[in-house]
């Protein structure tokens, strides 16, 4: 694991810790075709979520990302929707509940942040604002590695 993983991995793990939740997760928006890639989580019960590829305009690359703003997910009306299918690493790890957000370099969103439950759960407005504030921080790390010159 590089600097940045390790870095980046901390964070999730704070993140869960200080919300109490069952999961977290970073996505990278990756290449030209912007596909999301998770790429770094914490409270994994699997590695499966590594494997997961949204494509541009599905799940939560077609709400959070095309959207710009945070969305609060919940498997029952994900279901009566017939939508759950679009939503991968909810179903990877058995999650009922989650809130994601996006991640901004300047004015591109670069990638999610997701905290995930494996029981029914409403996110409070402090643990949605803990979310917002642990994706600053990891967009900054993501952004510093993003310019540094690679060594050889």
């Amino acid at each position: 694991m590089n600097n940045r993983d390790h870095l980046l991995t901390e964070e999730l793990q704070r993140l869960r810790t200080q919300i109490g939740s069952d999961f977290c997760s970073l996505g990278l928006l990756e290449g030209y075709d912007r596909l999301l890639k998770w790429k770094l989580a914490s409270g994994n019960v699997n590695d499966r979520f590594l494997s997961i590829i949204e494509r541009p305009g599905r799940g939560l690359s077609g709400s959070v990302v095309k959207v710009g703003r945070a969305m609060q997910l919940n498997v029952p009306e994900l279901v009566a929707a017939r939508q759950l299918h679009e939503y991968a690493v909810l179903l990877a790890e058995n999650l009922r509940s989650a809130y994601a957000i996006p991640l901004f370099i300047g004015n591109q969103v670069t990638g999610i942040l997701l905290a995930g439950d494996r029981k029914r759960r409403i996110y409070r407005t402090e643990e949605r604002n803990q979310i917002a504030l642990a994706g600053e921080r990891i967009t900054q790390i993501v952004a510093e590695q993003a310019v540094e010159p690679k060594s050889s």
